[in-house]
């Protein structure tokens, strides 16, 4: 049975508080998964400090294989660097490629983790990525901008180096 006007009208305005709510939802889930993984780091860099004065002659990693680029990293660093230097890729591949780049997850559909990550935080947040019309993801000048700032940063570089046990 068809709705009538008054009953359409209610539904959309359900449907577009319901909408809002569940962006709010992934924006407040971004933000707390980025401050727990720079909780991480500061206590990494700490626990650092006090490994290498307890232990001098340990030493350091000091170049990772390519299974392992993205194992100290955001999801959100490692998105930015994988589409730095690839084709524009799907959420699914991304998600692949960042797996076997050593990123680790208790997801089960990490795809999901990415798609969240890109649409909300890189896409709506930072318009450092847009989506192409075949369904692919592509770098913004602002998400290039980025990719090249945060690879001169200490913390980046560490990361790459596998300095760092926990990820940021």
């Amino acid at each position: 049975m068809p709705l009538n006007n008054e009953e359409r009208t209610a539904q959309e305005v359900v449907l577009r508080l319901l909408e809002t709510q569940r962006q709010d939802s992934y924006q407040q889930i971004s933000y707390h998964q980025s401050r727990v993984k720079d909780l991480n780091t500061t206590i990494a860099m700490v626990a650092q400090g006090l490994d290498s004065d307890a232990n001098p002659s340990k030493p350091q990693t000091t170049s990772r294989t390519q299974s392992e680029k993205y194992a100290n990293m955001s999801v959100r660093w490692a998105i930015l660097d994988l589409l730095s230097e690839a084709p524009p890729m799907t959420t699914a591949e991304i998600a692949e490629s960042l797996k076997a780049g050593g990123i680790e997850t208790r997801a089960t559909d990490f795809a999901n983790n990415v798609s969240a990550v890109l649409s909300t935080s890189m896409k709506g947040n930072h318009g450092e990525v847009k989506q192409l019309s075949d369904g692919k993801w592509e770098l913004t000048e602002s998400g290039k901008s980025a990719i090249d700032h945060i690879r001169n940063l200490a913390k980046f570089r560490s990361a790459t180096r596998g300095r760092y046990s926990a990820r940021f």
